[in-house]
């Protein structure tokens, strides 16, 4: 794995997943905030809500400053009517985060859409309760013919892949996730979708945790996990 306080954007495509204690114990310089969104997640009632929320802001900083030659905490994100952030003046980069079960992701890129989407495994789920609800029909019949310990993984796969990509569309939660099927496509999966062909992927993590990544069509992405 990577050495976090090493790696910067450099261009092109970049998906990063790090723990988020790690991306806390980095230079205070390097992760401070703008007060607007420092105080937008202050807002939020769990303490580890807020922690990985300020981690994931400050790793995009953290990544995205010495390319854009600003401080961190001039880098004021704004959304747009999809609640999806973006950097304005900046029409060309594409930018996203996630975070989850002590994990964060962050997505740049000037080569189209990305999204990102990070799932950790300490809260137990009951998949074959809630699969009917987010997975195709088609993805439905396959699950239900694994060996039941088959099938969390697969289904943590499948809720990450179709995360990144509605993230990548801007969809988001917006959208119902049992109409989404992407393809797969060697190691990875393809979708076309709201206009945009997507390849994703999707890594498991060194605890079981889940990170996803889309991007348009033709993009070479670096994806780095750091430790």
């Amino acid at each position: 794995m990577t050495d976090l306080s090493e790696l910067r954007f450099a261009g092109g495509a970049l998906a990063v997943a790090a723990p988020a204690d790690t991306v806390a114990a980095l230079p205070a310089r390097r992760l401070d905030l703008p007060p607007d969104e420092a105080a937008r997640i202050a807002r939020f009632r769990q303490p580890r809500d807020r922690h990985e929320r300020a981690a994931a802001h400050g790793l995009l900083r953290h990544l995205l400053g010495p390319w854009l030659g600003r401080g961190p905490e001039e880098i004021v994100l704004a959304r747009d009517a999809g609640d999806r952030p973006f950097l304005p003046g900046m029409p060309g980069l594409d930018l996203n985060l996630s975070h989850g079960g002590g994990w964060v992701a962050v997505g740049l890129s000037l080569s189209g859409r990305i999204g990102v989407d990070v799932e950790g495994t300490a809260r137990p789920v009951d998949w074959d309760r809630v699969a009917p609800v987010f997975l195709h029909p088609a993805e439905l019949a396959e699950y239900r013919g694994l060996p039941a310990g088959a099938r969390p993984r697969r289904a943590l796969e499948l809720w990450s892949v179709k995360e990144a990509c509605l993230k990548a569309t801007g969809e988001g939660l917006v959208a119902e996730p049992c109409s989404v099927r992407p393809i797969p496509d060697g190691a990875g999966w393809r979708l076309a979708r709201a206009g945009l062909s997507l390849r994703a992927a999707s890594r498991v993590l060194p605890d079981g945790a889940r990170f996803a990544w889309a991007v348009e069509e033709g993009a070479e992405v670096a994806v780095v996990v750091a430790r």
